[in-house]
């Protein structure tokens, strides 16, 4: 389970830094890109329930995995052999759905492993190696690439010729995790007469964690792009997420287990709250250094939210529910994230990249507001006696 969490969030450790990068390079403007990030992801969004559901029905995710494998696999191997808008739309759609189904399993299946009321830790524990995986990759990739800034076409081939190999690796060791089945016939987990699928505390933490995706990746779509701005090369914008990721580790390895003991929700508050100051800290960045120390926040951002999500889900429903639900977190992410990079593309084409930061920042404020006022704890803390 930790190789194959180390492996496909690894994988992002090679797309986020350089995918924008690389559609600049083959000709699109920011626009554009955001087009093509927002429509790919919205068309991978509509297939993740359908996945969560079909998981749940079959109660097997190994075959899932490995198709979704071999579809990313295949798709950004293709990246190479298109330049135009339609043709890298189409195959970010397809590597995007593969991704998509593979980032969210991991927290089915980690859930189905767990003891009941060490969910944050469990989940913690085997996720961290995610981040290790990307730091790997990450700082791997930006060293074989080229020591100049520019980032051309040809500087940027080398990674959508090895990277997309990770995909078929990560097919091959799907087939063995731990898929926990459910007993025989058991009704553990079944949706009662009268209750919802979905609790209505977990339906207003989907309102914020939308908010919260929509400003925070929208802007983080174009960090890259904002690093090569200001000069950066492409072993400083490796580096420049590794060091965000890398604080995430020590944050991760503590956060899941310390709101296991104390609730989900002061974590999360502080995580909330701290996005929009961070965006709003990149509009004082002059140099790709100011950037790379202000992205180590990523830390308290993503190692809290990023571990914390994925419990809280599986802190309101049931293990028979947990496939559809994690599908439904996804989707809502895949919303925000269809929509947020076309707006955020807009922003930084027709007036600046300041600009965009802080309306990103407003929006993020947004989300902090409706976390603190309507999301309920999903796992009160431990009452303790004197």
């Amino acid at each position: 389970m930790a190789l194959c969490l180390f492996l496909i969030t690894g994988s992002f450790g090679f797309l986020q830094p350089f995918t924008s990068p690389y559609y600049s390079a083959s000709g699109l403007d920011k626009t554009q890109i955001g087009l093509i990030t927002g429509l790919g992801t919205a068309i991978a969004v509509l297939l993740q329930p359908l996945l969560g559901k079909l998981s749940d029905k079959l109660d097997a995710r190994r075959p899932l995995m490995l198709a979704a494998g071999l579809l990313a696999g295949t798709a950004y191997l293709l990246f190479r052999f298109t330049g135009s808008f339609w043709g890298f739309l189409a195959l970010t759609a397809l590597g995007g759905c593969g991704l998509q189904y593979l980032n969210t399993v991991g927290g089915v299946l980690v859930g189905r492993l767990a003891r009941a009321g060490e969910g944050g830790a469990a989940y913690a524990k085997y996720r961290v190696w995610g981040s290790v995986g990307y730091i790997c990759i990450g700082v791997t990739t930006g060293f074989l690439l080229p020591a100049h800034p520019g980032m051309s076409h040809a500087d940027l081939a080398p990674v959508f010729t090895y990277g997309p190999l990770l995909f078929f690796v990560i097919a091959a060791v799907s087939l063995l995790v731990p898929d926990v089945k459910l007993p025989s016939g058991s009704s553990v987990g079944r949706v009662t007469a009268g209750r919802t699928a979905i609790p209505i505390g977990l339906k207003h933490f989907f309102v914020a964690y939308f908010l919260y995706q929509f400003a925070l990746y929208g802007a983080s779509s174009y960090l890259s792009l904002f690093m090569k701005h200001l000069g950066a090369m492409p072993r400083q914008i490796s580096l420049m997420f590794a060091a965000g990721v890398l604080c995430e580790v020590l944050v991760m390895t503590q956060v899941g287990k310390w709101t296991d003991k104390n609730g989900r929700r002061p974590a999360l508050i502080l995580a909330f709250c701290l996005m929009p100051v961070r965006l709003l800290l990149y509009t004082a960045a002059t140099t790709p250094a100011m950037v790379m120390a202000i992205q180590s926040l990523h830390g308290l951002n993503y190692g809290i939210v990023g571990t914390l999500a994925v419990v809280y889900v599986n802190d309101c429903v049931t293990d028979a529910q947990r496939g559809t639900a994690q599908a439904a977190m996804t989707a809502t992410s895949g919303i925000a994230l269809s929509v947020s990079p076309a707006v955020c593309g807009w922003l930084a084409n027709t007036y600046n990249f300041d600009t965009m930061f802080i309306a990103m920042s407003l929006v993020g404020m947004l989300a902090a507001a409706y976390l603190v006022t309507r999301v309920p704890e999903s796992n009160p803390p431990t009452p303790k006696y004197g």
